[in-house]
């Protein structure tokens, strides 16, 4: 193996150093990033411990770009009559999440759900309010103190491996939602996770998606070593045959058609580079106006609390997207419009 070259983080087979020093997620550093062919996945080296970003993330969290929308959830998530319907509609994470379990015919009282990264809470919530019975867990004791202040006691504070050798088969179906791609090795994570299920249980878990993009896009994710790992379908599936069991991928053409969206591929190749969030001294470089945190949420409240006017707005924005989005495709052939495959992935694990 040259000097280009190292084993795959996941499946062990030969990995292609793609990028030299990609910058981090606070400078000055930087990171290698390889990219797998054999099971299509990519990943950053060196593998660092990133607790002090997450502290400044979470000390800065409705500021720091990408992740103010967490922080904009949990703050309207109970201005709604059906939280869940909004998360839904607002993002493919929490749709492919709902698309799942309004098809599994599970009883919504008897069988026991788990949030496992249930962070700011405000998914946990948002299913308890449905009549489902979660409960959220996280290893962070802030994240579950603030969950557990603002929407109840719902939330427990443990690290998985542990709760799971003191809970094994405990529980129907298990939710992770943008956790896996922060995690150093997930393969023996999931195994956790398949310890909690009962029999014939399933895991829904959602990454960020390299599925959707052409190889030479080096890293659409957030910058290491905040995510370490940049999944594909065929990554889901590796694991999936590691650990003997079977997976399957929620389907987004419906998601899509409400919510049209293309992604340019011009523009990420003219900024082949994302820029850190943090400086040296763990200073938020740039940050979100606060007027982008809350006017569209206002909207849908507004929205929501109008007779018919949801109803109405969703197939007029439905008809004015699909109009703006097939005008770009004809000027633009550099374009990837979003289907049954979008920026997420939702894989079903089966506990088999």
């Amino acid at each position: 193996m040259n000097t280009n070259e190292t084993e795959c983080l996941l499946c062990a087979g030969s990995a292609q150093l793609i990028y030299e020093k990609y910058p981090g997620y606070q400078e000055p550093d930087t990171f290698k990033i390889y990219h797998c062919n054999e099971c299509n996945t990519s990943f950053s080296l060196p593998v660092v411990h990133a607790s002090f970003i997450y502290e400044n993330i979470y000390k800065n969290g409705d500021k720091v770009p990408g992740y103010n929308r967490y922080w904009r959830y949990a703050r309207f998530v109970k201005k709604f009559k059906n939280p869940f319907k909004y998360l839904a509609d607002t993002s493919e994470i929490y749709w492919g999440v709902r698309e799942y379990l309004s098809k599994s015919g599970l009883n919504k009282e008897s069988f026991k759900i788990l949030e496992i990264g249930s962070g700011l809470g405000y998914l946990t919530y948002s299913l308890n309010k449905e009549n489902y019975n979660v409960i959220g867990l996280d290893i962070s004791q802030t994240a579950v103190d603030h969950a557990k202040d603002t929407f109840g006691d719902h939330y427990i504070c443990a690290d998985l491996f542990e709760y799971a050798q003191l809970y094994p088969a405990s529980f129907d179906i298990i939710i992770l939602t943008e956790v896996i791609e922060h995690i150093s090795n997930p393969v023996d994570f999931i195994k956790s996770i398949l310890k909690l299920l009962k029999p014939q249980g399933n895991a829904i878990i959602t990454s960020p998606n390299k599925s959707l993009y052409p190889s030479d896009i080096i890293w659409e994710t957030d910058l290491p070593p905040v995510h370490c790992w940049w999944f594909s379908e065929e990554s889901m599936k590796y694991i999936a045959r590691s650990l003997n069991i079977t997976v399957s991928f929620i389907n987004f053409n419906k998601y899509y058609k409400k919510n049209y969206k293309v992604i340019s591929l011009k523009s990420l190749r003219a900024s082949r580079l994302q820029n850190p969030f943090f400086n040296s001294a763990g200073e938020l470089i740039k940050q979100v106006a606060s007027k982008k945190n809350t006017f569209k949420p206002y909207i849908q409240v507004l929205i929501t609390r109008i007779p018919f006017a949801s109803a109405v707005f969703s197939k007029i924005k439905q008809y004015v997207m699909s109009g703006i989005g097939k005008s770009r495709v004809l000027f633009d052939k550099d374009l990837i419009v979003c289907k049954e495959r979008g920026n997420t992935l939702c894989a079903i694990m089966h506990n088999n």
